[in-house]
């Protein structure tokens, strides 16, 4: 299976088989960065922020020019979020 197909199965609705084909994917090409984004943007998509944050690094550590970096900074943009008006019940 390659990416292209994992993308298809996760635009089909089945992100965690899509995830689950991905890990595959990686363990035979480790270093593949677009594997590596692409993960992040899954587990980003499932909320798993940490595991996000970690995929999104080894992608950059692979490709820096990829844009990892500032998937990294919005996750912690939502992380950070604070709705001020729900402070004060």
């Amino acid at each position: 299976m390659n990416l292209k197909d994992i993308e298809i199965v996760a635009g089909q609705g089945d992100l965690t088989g899509a995830l689950s084909q991905l890990k595959v994917f990686l363990e035979s090409n480790p270093s593949d960065a677009a594997g590596w984004y692409l993960m992040g943007n899954f587990l980003r998509r499932m909320q798993r922020w940490g595991e996000a944050i970690n995929a999104y690094n080894r992608a950059d550590e692979l490709d820096p020019g990829r844009g990892a970096k500032k998937a990294v900074e919005s996750i912690y943009e939502i992380l950070r979020f604070q709705n001020t008006d729900l402070m004060n019940p």
